[in-house]
């Protein structure tokens, strides 16, 4: 579905006609000039030399932003802004700007483990609402999300869930009033959207990690989940969740190595399907210098192609530092389900065939987004990668709150 296509209850204001002129011209732009020229020998020349040294973005701090990275901030002009951590006493606000909750007595779990964890929280007035496969109109659901981002008790904005949904939100999301209140933003899979414009908009420091209907799924989920949003240190070394069963491991080895070398460079990504949909919109990642992560799920190894090609033609790939791909769960051939033809091309095989030949640093394998047991991981600061035959060293060396 087009971003601007719009739906019975809906508001005009979704629709690219009434979307900022230089927002929509700089996206006709840009589609235009990849599209003619692609990758010019300058941008490959400036890439290379970011890829070596490492982009210096300038820290900003909680309560200092004055809204200048909103909406008309471009990447290198970014000025890295951080939340607050959380401490025993805050309050979260939980939301669901995408898909609706399934089974809605299941946000008692939410509330127990926050509960445990020593935060309160607050709920959107729609969020049990249901339309289609969203949760509530456009209309709500942004009301919600905005009015969390206002609301001086809520210390962290909280997705509920993913689903479908999220991206219809982004032409209305008040950027400047993000920038302004600086808080946390937690999310994977639709919600990866949200975190990639706001952290390009308004330079925000966002997290991909579990929900608020998820992140006590397991140890290794809950652990890494609050050191990432209830600490202020680096969250340093990302270590592997140790196995139970060393007979029967779950998903792939977490450390394959496709390339070889040394990254290092702010951290973006997300998930592909999202990461592809904001193509040639004024919410298009930019991965010049930075580590790039990746990850999908239920997406056959000729859908994890097609898509991992788009990057490569839009100059994604080339532009990065280094590549960290994840487990992607259910990618197998077949694993999704919809497979109306056979297939004998692996996911692996994808993945070495795309990435390998890039000159930078490409690991698979790392639990993170849709994984059961996952990492967190936040976009917008310092981490570096080191991949050699015998091991893989993935750093996240900068703290991402105050």
């Amino acid at each position: 579905m087009e971003l601007s296509e719009k739906l019975p209850g809906t508001s005009s204001i979704f629709n690219s006609e009434n979307l900022p002129r230089r927002d929509l011209l700089a996206g006709i732009a840009t589609a235009l000039m990849v599209g003619i020229t692609g990758q010019t020998d300058a941008a490959d020349a400036k890439s290379q030399k970011d890829r070596s040294a490492g982009k210096k973005n300038t820290q900003g701090s909680r309560g200092s932003s004055d809204g200048k990275n909103a909406i008309n901030g471009s990447p290198e002009q970014m000025t890295i802004v951080k939340p607050k951590h959380l401490v025993k006493g805050d309050t979260v606000g939980i939301v669901a700007p995408a898909s609706p909750l399934e089974n809605e007595t299941e946000i008692e779990y939410t509330y127990k483990w926050l509960k445990r964890a020593g935060l309160k929280y607050k709920i959107g007035k729609h969020i049990f609402d249901s339309y289609s496969d969203f949760a509530g109109s456009d209309e709500n659901r942004l009301a919600d999300f905005n009015s969390m981002w206002a609301d001086p008790e809520v210390k962290a904005v909280m997705p509920m869930r993913g689903g479908n949904g999220a991206a219809r939100l982004l032409a209305g999301i008040d950027y400047e009033l993000i920038a302004k209140n600086p808080k946390i933003i937690v999310g994977y899979s639709d919600i990866t959207s949200l975190l990639i414009a706001i952290h390009q908009k308004t330079g925000l420091v966002t997290f991909h990690g579990p929900m608020m209907g998820g992140f006590f799924e397991g140890s290794y989920t809950y652990c890494n989940y609050l050191k990432a949003v209830m600490s202020n240190k680096p969250l340093g070394l990302i270590t592997d969740k140790e196995e139970k069963e060393l007979w029967n491991p779950l998903g792939p080895p977490t450390r394959y190595v496709i390339a070889k070398g040394k990254a290092r460079g702010r951290l973006t990504g997300g998930c592909m399907t999202l990461i592809r949909q904001l193509m040639g919109t004024p919410y298009e990642i930019d991965t010049d210098g930075k580590i790039l992560f990746l990850e999908d799920l239920d997406a056959e190894p000729h859908e994890i192609d097609r898509m991992l090609y788009q990057l490569s033609l839009a100059g994604k790939l080339q532009k990065a530092a280094g590549i960290v791909v994840g487990e992607c769960t259910n990618c197998a051939p077949g694993g999704s389900g919809r497979n109306n033809f056979p297939l004998n091309v692996s996911l692996d095989r994808i993945l070495e065939q795309r990435l390998s030949g890039l000159g930078i640093p490409v690991v698979y394998g790392l639990r993170f987004g849709h994984s059961k047991e996952k990492c967190t991981l936040p976009l917008g600061v310092m981490a570096s990668l080191e991949a050699t035959d015998g091991s893989v060293r993935f750093k996240i060396e900068e703290s991402a709150t105050l």
